[in-house]
Parts: structure tokens; sequence; C-alpha cells
């Protein structure tokens, strides 16, 4: 997720979190007699609110309402939907003369199979994806328990020189996650 769509979240569960706090503590002054509270509803014209459904302005304001929430909505939806995958990249070295375009995604599955050759490892999970503006190489191993960590260490070590070699000037980053599954009894 970009630094803006993660920004954009937080304000809008802010302002929504903010105006469910405010109208919860309206209702229990409501119900607590508090003066605040009740100059507050006393601004509520109850009168106006039972007749406007006859005005003729109304339904047009509801389908004005009804378009723009629905606007809105679909923009949240794929703001925060929106594919973050990276399929090729172009080598520094492309030129005139002809273009390098490598695909990370092959690439992170030809180390992903490396890592997985080892003994304990059951599992290796590729991904290739901007995160936080960066694009990144991201590789999950899934072990048993009794993996000795240590030794997979240089295997990584392998794999991370593996990379660098294959994509020389192209700026990306890299992340292993090892994963062991639980103990069991």
């Amino acid at each position: 997720m970009k630094k803006r769509t993660a920004t954009l979240d937080r304000v809008m569960v802010f302002l929504l979190g903010l105006l469910l706090l405010l109208g919860g503590i309206w209702t229990i002054g409501l119900y607590l007699d508090v003066p605040a509270a009740q100059r507050l509803a006393d601004f509520i014209d109850f009168p106006a609110w039972r007749t406007a459904q006859q005005e003729r302005w109304f339904d047009a304001l509801l389908a004005g309402i009804l378009a723009v929430s629905a606007l809105i909505g679909v923009w949240l939806i794929s703001v925060n939907l929106r594919r973050y995958r990276i399929g090729r990249m172009s080598s520094p070295a492309s030129g005139p003369d002809g273009y390098i375009d490598i695909n990370l995604a092959m690439l992170a599955e030809g180390v992903a199979a490396e890592i997985g050759r080892h003994p304990r490892v059951d599992t290796v999970q590729h991904q290739v994806r901007e995160m936080w503006g960066r694009p990144t190489m991201t590789w999950t191993v899934r072990a048993r328990p009794g993996v000795d960590v240590p030794a997979l260490r240089p295997v990584l070590e392998d794999a991370e020189r593996d990379v660098r070699a294959a994509v020389p000037g192209i700026d990306v980053d890299t992340v292993y996650r090892i994963h062991l599954y639980p103990v069991e009894a």
C-alpha cells in the first residue's frame, strides 16, 4: 500500500471514529439531560424534517447524495484494491541498440526453487510487488521446526548474490522471511 493510500485510510477512519464518538457523547448527554446536548438538540427543526419529503427538491437531493456517495465509495475501493505487482523492469544496460527487460517474477520463482532444495524447507513462496513506493522481491520460506536456521542463512545469502548478479544496476529491495511450523508434541 502506498503512503498516500495508507494516510487517506487513516484520516478517513479517524474522521469516522470522531464522528461516531461525538454522536455517542451527544446521545449520552441527551439521556443525562446535559444542557449543552439539549441546546444542540434544540437546533434541530423536527417539523421541517418531517415535511421535507413532500418538497420538490427532496428527491433530487437524495439522488445527488446517492450519486456522490457511490462515486466516493467506488473510488475508495479502487484505491485500496489497486494491484501493486511488478512484471518486467528495464535494465540500465538498455540503450538505443536494444532494450533489456527482466521479468522479476520469473527470477523470484527460480530463486524460490533454489531455496526450496534445502532439506528442511517445505515450501517457498515468492512475491514481486511495489511496497511503500519501492520495487520489492519477497520470499517466504516455510520450514519444519527442526531446521538449523544458522545453516539456512548461507542458502539465503547465496540467493541474494544470485539475485544481484541477475539484475545488475536494477534498484530492487529483497526480503527473506522465515516461518517455522509449530512444534508438535
